[in-house]
Formats: structure tokens, C-alpha cells, sequence
């Protein structure tokens, strides 16, 4: 028998050597295609230019990181100082975001390989795995990358609970997530809270000290200092990061809710995902299973908001985000029984399902299908190979700035420059040097602190010279509300320049004017009922309103979204306008009256005295209250504060 069986091993030596060249061809494929969809290398127009949101504040996060602004307090948005590593092209950038993405593919390949054979997959059901992954944590094509940062998060998860010895794996995952906790913000919270289950963990159960924590915290520096960051800009960053994060929700979140199949759909799907793991979790370890069972919680609702404050193309993002979780936890469901295996992919093939429905009903256009399918083609295979040795991405860049210049035509400008409200593509087009507002984009000062640092900004010698100023409101703002606390220091500090195409140029003045805001009445008023307005006989109507939310609409709002608040406004000769008021935004205060509904109404607010050009537009009365179809909430207190005052504007 041994010597047939020697014999017989001995005998077909092409045929080993032809199972280790296939082996070896498969293996350097795979690497290849996971290396294509981490590395940046896609059309420009995917990432750079206006959506329904308006995405030009990708071109920002990269002249942020070269001019080494400081992230939380010179610009305050929700990314942070890596944030160019979402998206976007810059020829500056790009050799600098391809080697990061390199060193984060590895880190990824090698802490999959490694979790799948811990996992029990075999070689090629291992790279498949791999495979899987990386093709759902980057489509669609051309979005932001939330689902790339779950698949990190959640990978680093697992290792630390089912790859126990792997401490090798878990540092590089670590110094991973150090750079990745500064490329968007919310990253850095999922790090930190799965990071202190996993400290909870060491401690408690392992009877260990958890170096994993403290390693993030010195990797997160370190990735802090690279990025050209000053130690002290350390506490700004967080305080105003957690501003923008804690005002999103009602400053963001669009009216309506989702439609009903899509919303049961997501919240079904993740609850059975959250029990399979349970289920898993806790035959290898018992009540300790909790820990992990919280990040996957939090996984999972943090997708959920994502796609369903604006149940708009976000959605897409969520939905790859359950099949990102499906993927991750199959092998784990595949080491049990039948069962287990059965529920596993069951819960894969219905979270494909659920994204493909998706997928038909929100952009991209193709679907699900079409998307994945794209990942394969050569041409998106090879596409960082081409952006690297043909240069096609920069002169896509100059072909789509040299159009936007010739769209938005400017007069010659000299010295640093800044746009109001957003749009700020048009200040790369002509050249300029961008000197941004701390909060890059208006729609984005949403609570009165950070509205209060914009107009701050404006007073100081640190503002731009030139500004581009249209109105051009978000979701249907009234029309002074996206920066409203800003609008008295545009009109005292800057004078209108000849016109820019669809903006106005506004120029730093040598000699700023005052302004003063004079109270007129102080009231309560409630939803649903009219409030008079006082007219405009010395200078425009200015308005601070707060509206607080009740138990109830804090807790609602956390977990999902209150009604949106709309406005609605009488004018003496122009009728009446349904607008929407955002509750953080209208605190700050806004000008009410007259309505500013376009930019050349603006530039008539610059004639001293009362604004009789505007005259028709002069608001008589308002009426807030919720869009539901009771036009009541138990959300909001059933009172709310106005305070009006008269702006002042000296000659």
C-alpha cells in the first residue's frame, strides 16, 4: 500500500505543478481585483461634482489637507484631516491616497485571510470570501465610503473574539483604524465604542491589559501629526465634530418618511442578522456575548440612519452595509450545523435580494447587478494601473474645470476667496485660493454654535477677501436660514463687486459698517397659529425662534427622525411661501423680513434705510408647525419663543 501509494504520488508530477500554476493564478487575481476596488481610480465625475446634496466639498477636504488647515477649527465638517481618502481626485493627493489605500488593502487582506482559516474556510473559499467582501464594501461606484469603514470596523470586531491569539493581525487592524478614525468622523465613534467593548473584554474576561486601546490613541496621533495637525486643534476637532453629529439628524432628514417596504424591509433584515449572531455569539461565549452583540447593534443602526434620514441614494450604502454584515458572518453561521448553514446564507441571498430591489429603485442607474458586474470588467480592473500611467484622471480634472469656469464666468479676482452657500467647485475652476468659513458648507451650520463661528470668521482678519454669494437654500430652507447669523456680517463687512454670472462677488471693505440688532416684542407663540409680524419701519425684521423638543422628540430623534417643522409666510404683495425651518438654525437667529427669495434680493438689502425695493416682499405674518398630517407632534414642546428685533445697518 505505501509503496502505491508513493508510486502514485510520484507519478503525475505535471499535474501538481498544473494545480500550483492555477492555484497561484487564482490567488494573484484575487489580490488584484481587491487591490482595484480599494485603490482610487474612477471617472471624476463620480465624486466631485453637485448631487442633490451637493458634493463639491470633496474638492475641499483635499486643499484642506495640502494648505494644513486645521480640522476643528479652521474647517469644521464632518470628515476629518485623512477625509481626501473618501473621495475625489487631486493631482496633488492622489500618489498619497494610492499608497494609503495600498497599506490598507494589505491590512485588509491579511486580517480576512487570516480571520477565514481561524474561521475554518479553506484556501479558496477563503479567498472567495475576500473576494465578496471587498466587491460589497465598494459599489455603488462613485458614493461615499461608510461601507468601507464598517467593513474594518466590524472585521477588527470579530478577529478579536474568534482569532484570540492573532495579536499580530489585530495591531496592523488597529493601526488601520487609527487612520481611517480621521477620514470621517463617525468612523472614529464606531471605533471608539467597539474599542472600549474590546478593552471591556481584556480586562474583565481575559484578565489582560488592553494595549489595543492605547495603540489606536497612539496611531490616531500619529495619523493626526502626518496630516500637518497641531496638538491643540485636538479638542476643537472632537467638540465641533460632535456638533455637526449631534445637529444632523433634524437639520439633514428630508420630509416623508421612506416608503414602507423598504424601512420594514432594512429594520427585518438586521434583526434577523443581530439574532444570528446572537445565536453564534453566545455558543462560544455565553453572556460575554453581549459585548460584540452591542457592535453589531450599533453597526446596524448606524446604517440605518445613514439611509433613511433622507431615504434617498444613501440608501444604497445601507443596504450594501447588510450584505457586508450577511458576508461576515456566514462563515461564522458555517461552522455550526446544517441549521446554522442554512440561515447563514439565507440571510446572505435575502440582504442580495433587498439590495437589488434598492438598487432599481434609487440611483445608480443598472441596479445591483450591473453594479457588481461592473467590479469585474477589465477595464475596472486595470483602472488605477491607467490613472497612474496615462494620467486620464487629470485631464478629466482640467476638462470639467475648464466647463465649469465657462458656465460661471467671474470678473479678475486677486487673494483668498470662499462661496456662499455651496458650490464650491466654481472657486477650483477659476483658479483661486480657497480661504473657507470654518463650516465649509452653510446647510452645515446647523446648531447656533457653529453659526456663530461663521459669522465669527466673517469679523476677524482671518476672512477671505472675495466672496461668491448666491441664495440658493437646501430642501427648501427659507431662503436666510442655511447661515443666517452670517447675512448682517456679509452686508456690513463686504461690498458688491460687479456681478459673477449667477453669484455676486462680495469684496472685503476697507471701512466696515456696524450693524445693531434692536428689540422689538418678545412672545411665546403656538404651532399652528398665525403670528404678526412687525413691520419694517426702520430696517429689516430680524428673528430668533426656540423650539425645544419634549422627552419624547429627543428619544425619537435619536433613534430616527420627528416631523419636519415648516414655515409659512404672508408677504404684503407677493402672497404666501411654504418654506422649511430647521429648530438648531432658526435659534441662531435669521433675517424674516422682507423674504430674500433670490440672490438679486439680496444685493437690494445693501440700500441704507428701509429696503423699499423689497417692499412687496415685506412679511406680515408666520405660522410654524409640523408636516404630519394632523399638523400636531408630541415631539415639540406646543409653545415656542420668538423674539423679533429690527437689524440696523449704519451707512
Amino acid at each position: 500500500m505505501s509503496s502505491s501509494g508513493e508510486e502514485l504520488r510520484g507519478s503525475s508530477p505535471a499535474g501538481f505543478r498544473l494545480k500550483n500554476l492555477v492555484w497561484l493564478a487564482f490567488i494573484t487575481l484575487a489580490v488584484i481585483y481587491v487591490f482595484s476596488r480599494f485603490i482610487p481610480a474612477s471617472s471624476l465625475r463620480d465624486y466631485a461634482f453637485p448631487d442633490d446634496v451637493e458634493d463639491s466639498w470633496t474638492m475641499a477636504l483635499h486643499a484642506g489637507f495640502l494648505q494644513h488647515l486645521q480640522f476643528g477649527t479652521d474647517l469644521v465638517f464632518t470628515y476629518g484631516p485623512w477625509g481626501f481618502l473618501a473621495r475625489g481626485y487631486h493631482p496633488q493627493t492622489y500618489p498619497l491616497s494610492v499608497t494609503v489605500w495600498l497599506a490598507l488593502a494589505l491590512v485588509f487582506m491579511f486580517a480576512g485571510w487570516r480571520l477565514a482559516r481561524q474561521l475554518g474556510c479553506r484556501g479558496i473559499c477563503a479567498w472567495l470570501w475576500l473576494v465578496t467582501l471587498s466587491a460589497f464594501a465598494t459599489i455603488p461606484l462613485g458614493t461615499d465610503m461608510d461601507t468601507r469603514l464598517l467593513l474594518f470596523v466590524t472585521l477588527f470586531l470579530l478577529q478579536h473574539f474568534f482569532s484570540e491569539t492573532d495579536k499580530t493581525t489585530k495591531a496592523f487592524l488597529v493601526v488601520a483604524l487609527g487612520c481611517l478614525s480621521l477620514v470621517k468622523f463617525t468612523g472614529l465613534l464606531e471605533t471608539a465604542f467597539v474599542l472600549s467593548l474590546v478593552s471591556v473584554d481584556d480586562v474583565f474576561r481575559r484578565r489582560r491589559f488592553p494595549w489595543a486601546a492605547p495603540l489606536w490613541l497612539a496611531s490616531l496621533l500619529a495619523f493626526w501629526l502626518l496630516a500637518g495637525q497641531r496638538l491643540d486643534s485636538i479638542g476643537p476637532f472632537l467638540v465641533n465634530s460632535c456638533q455637526i453629529t449631534a445637529g444632523y439628524t433634524e437639520a439633514m432628514m428630508v420630509p416623508g418618511d421612506a416608503p414602507a417596504w423598504s424601512l420594514l424591509g432594512f429594520v427585518m433584515i438586521g434583526i434577523a442578522l443581530w439574532l444570528l449572531a446572537a445565536r453564534v455569539l453566545w455558543l462560544k461565549l455565553r453572556c460575554w456575548a453581549l459585548l460584540p452583540l452591542a457592535g453589531m447593534g450599533m453597526f446596524l443602526f448606524v446604517a440605518f440612519k445613514l439611509g433613511y434620514l433622507r431615504h434617498d441614494m444613501h440608501q444604497t450604502n445601507s443596504a450594501m452595509a447588510l450584505l457586508v454584515i450577511a458576508a461576515l458572518l456566514l462563515p461564522l453561521a458555517w461552522r455550526k450545523s446544517n441549521g446554522y448553514k442554512a440561515t447563514g446564507a439565507g440571510l446572505l441571498l435575502i440582504a442580495g435580494v433587498f439590495g437589488a430591489v434598492i438598487f432599481n429603485d434609487r440611483p445608480p442607474a443598472g441596479g445591483l447587478a450591473a453594479q457588481l458586474a461592473g467590479t469585474f470588467r477589465l477595464t475596472s480592473i486595470l483602472a488605477p494601473v491607467a490613472a497612474a500611467c496615462t494620467g486620464y484622471l487629470q485631464t478629466d480634472l482640467q476638462k470639467e474645470l475648464a466647463a465649469i469656469a465657462a458656465k460661471n464666468p467671474l470678473p479678475s479676482v486677486t487673494g483668498g476667496a470662499d462661496l456662499y452657500p455651496r458650490g464650491l467647485t466654481v472657486l477650483f475652476a477659476h483658479g483661486l485660493r480657497y480661504q473657507p468659513r470654518p463650516v465649509i458648507q452653510s446647510y452645515a451650520a446647523y446648531t447656533p454654535a457653529l453659526a456663530r463661528m461663521n459669522a465669527a470668521w466673517l469679523r476677524s482678519g482671518r476672512a477671505a477677501t472675495n466672496l461668491l454669494f448666491a441664495v440658493q437654500p437646501l430642501d427648501g430652507h427659507f431662503g436666510s436660514l442655511d447661515d443666517g447669523l452670517s447675512w448682517p456680517e456679509l452686508l456690513t463687512r463686504y461690498e458688491i463687486s460687479p456681478a459673477a454670472g449667477p453669484y455676486l462677488l462680495l469684496q472685503r471693505s476697507l471701512m466696515p459698517r456696524d450693524y445693531r440688532l434692536v428689540p422689538l416684542t418678545n412672545t411665546e407663540a403656538q404651532f399652528g397659529a398665525s403670528l404678526e409680524i412687525p413691520s419694517m419701519t426702520t430696517g429689516p425684521v430680524w428673528v430668533e425662534v426656540d423650539i425645544k423638543k419634549t422627552f419624547a422628540g429627543k428619544v425619537i430623534s435619536a433613534l430616527y427622525k420627528p416631523p419636519v417643522l415648516s414655515l409659512t409666510v404672508a408677504t404684503r404683495g407677493r402672497g404666501t411661501g411654504l418654506y422649511r425651518i430647521v429648530p438648531g438654525m432658526a435659534q441662531a437667529g435669521f433675517l424674516l423680513s422682507p423674504v430674500v427669495v433670490n440672490t438679486k434680493a439680496f444685493a437690494a438689502l445693501y440700500d441704507t434705510g428701509p429696503p423699499a425695493k423689497l417692499a412687496d416682499w415685506e412679511a406680515q405674518s408666520m405660522m410654524i408647525e409640523p408636516e404630519t398630517p394632523s399638523h400636531a407632534t408630541s415631539c415639540y414642546e406646543p409653545t415656542y419663543q420668538v423674539r423679533f428685533y429690527c437689524l440696523e445697518l449704519s451707512q
